[in-house]
């Protein structure tokens, strides 16, 4: 085939408009970003909740998927369908891991992944309307970065503030310093206190003039095609019914942790017994596509509120406790967020758990679980939605971790200030905190994700059998594909993950611009 294209990005989320923006600073480049939802292009055509950011989008611009917690309970699981991914309906947390978890990247026989190399990409990401150009911030990226000022507060917020430091948690100014711990403002992905930024109307606003860069939405990627073992383009469908065979000398999948796998099972890359289970031919027989899926887990405290206490018009989070776990005792493993509102409508059964449609109150998120997912696909059909597995709990001690961080969530949101803003606690009530059955039940049953979803590609050397891709992102065995998204991370991170998988399209297009 006659190649149209230098470089097919399939995906235009968090890492893949960042990718595509870099790559197309050279003009000989031709740079072809496809995305299988919508493209806003205006301020006008971008639907409120993805505007303002108030909380997580779930309707519209997402794709439907769901996940199984454990034990067969199954829950919603949301990933962005638009371009700016899933930047442009999660929670707009713009944090980052602590240093250690990107030299754990580079221990693991990952050259380049370093916490000192990858820090100059999240310099060059950002634009910190805070602390501005420094040691550990960007001043002229395309992604603000700014922090709740405390007249912005909800007053449940203050109150969460407040209960933290009479706890004897330590206040922190920069939760983006590689030090911090403690309670402090998020720094969020907005350009004020109203707006949400994605990768959408940062980095490819700045750039849909550049003639050798197209940008095809409503465009999704059944499988890539290859010449023996190069790939040189991918079959894509715009919904019509009709597919068209799109050629390119390089092909870079940025589809996400999920839908990453997903096409490359498809392509015929993937554990050989799972791809002839399919009816797929082999083309690289690699287990580690779909395996490794790491999630956060949260739980917390809520209440339900009382009449008039909700103010919609805020933002869900604003604050965030980072603190070390005393069952594990790996630092910054746990967060703790005073939830402002959060709707329950799209989450029948917890409405049904808790008997309202909204609830307020502490969530704890553990960020360092040990059990490990997967996602297959039940056939080769690209609108069957992957089967996703997350195996949570299957760790014993992460059971532990969230009966203690549920009691601190307790504690915590017995401030006045917060206890006044409710009706009393979902589920949970002073006869039971102690008793560790009744806990570790409450845990079971209210356990959600996170939406953190990382790993099912991850990046290791070749001698590693469980990787996917080398260290600059090169499926191993094969020419002219890469994977550039979450799902290379070889293990997650103590943080939000869209900022780093902006990161890792920073990082990967110094590296892919080289061939």
């Amino acid at each position: 085939m006659t190649a149209h294209f230098d470089d097919i990005i399939v995906g235009a989320g968090s890492a893949g408009a960042a990718l595509a923006v870099r790559l197309s600073e050279d003009p000989a480049r031709r740079v072809l970003l496809l995305e299988g939802g919508p493209d806003h292009v205006t301020p006008e055509e971008i639907p409120e909740e993805i505007r303002y950011g108030r909380t997580m989008s779930f309707t519209g611009q997402d794709w439907a998927f769901r996940a199984e917690v454990h034990d067969g309970r199954r829950i919603r699981y949301p990933r962005g369908r638009a371009t700016g991914g899933s930047s442009a309906v999660g929670a707009t947390v713009g944090l980052r891991g602590v240093p250690a978890d990107y030299d754990d990247w580079a221990a693991a026989g990952n050259p380049g992944w370093s916490y000192a190399d990858v820090l100059p990409h999240f310099r060059r990401l950002e634009h910190d309307l805070d602390f501005g150009e420094g040691e550990y911030h960007g001043g002229g990226g395309p992604m603000p970065i700014r922090r709740w000022r405390p007249e912005e507060l909800a007053p449940g917020q203050t109150a969460f503030v407040e209960s933290c430091l009479r706890a004897g948690f330590p206040e922190v100014k920069d939760h983006n310093h590689p030090e911090a711990t403690g309670i402090g403002s998020i720094p969020s992905t907005r350009h004020d206190a109203v707006h949400r930024a994605t990768t959408a109307t940062t980095y490819l606003s700045l750039v849909r003039d550049r003639a050798n860069l197209e940008i095809r939405s409503g465009t999704v990627v059944d499988r890539v095609v290859f010449e023996g073992s190069r790939a040189v383009g991918v079959l894509a469908s715009t919904g019509g019914g009709s597919h068209e065979l799109v050629a390119g000398r390089r092909v870079v999948l940025a589809a996400g942790a999920v839908a990453s796998p997903a096409i490359l099972l498809r392509s015929g890359v993937g554990p050989a017994e799972d791809l002839r289970r399919l009816g797929v031919d082999v083309r690289a027989d690699l287990p580690g596509v779909g395996a490794n899926l790491v999630d956060h887990q949260r739980t917390g405290a809520f209440l339900v509120p009382r009449p008039g206490a909700v103010d919609r018009t805020r933002a869900f989070l604003q604050e965030i406790l980072r603190t070390t776990s005393p069952v594990t005792g790996e630092f910054n493993d746990l967060q703790y967020y005073m939830v402002n509102h959060f709707d329950l409508g799209p989450f029948p059964e917890l409405q049904m758990l808790s008997g309202t449609d909204e609830i307020l109150g502490v969530m704890v998120v553990a960020q360092r679980p040990g059990s490990r997912g997967r996602v297959t696909l039940p056939s080769t059909d690209p609108a069957a939605r992957p089967v996703i597995a997350l195996n949570f709990l299957d760790d014993e001690r992460e059971m532990d971790v969230l009966v203690d961080g549920v009691r601190t969530a307790w504690q915590l949101a017995h401030h006045p200030d917060i206890l006044d803003l409710g009706q009393g606690f979902v589920v949970l009530r002073d006869a039971m905190i102690d008793k560790d059955d009744m806990v570790r039940q409450y845990v079971k049953t209210s356990l959600e994700s996170a939406y953190h979803p990382t790993g099912t590609v991850r990046m290791g050397p070749a001698s590693d059998p469980d990787a996917v891709v080398d260290p600059r992102g090169a499926v191993h065995g094969l020419e002219a594909l890469h994977v550039c998204d979450a799902s290379v991370m070889p293990s997650t991170v103590r943080a939000n993950t869209n900022l780093t998988s902006i990161m890792i399209g920073e990082r990967m297009s110094d590296w892919l611009r080289e061939g």
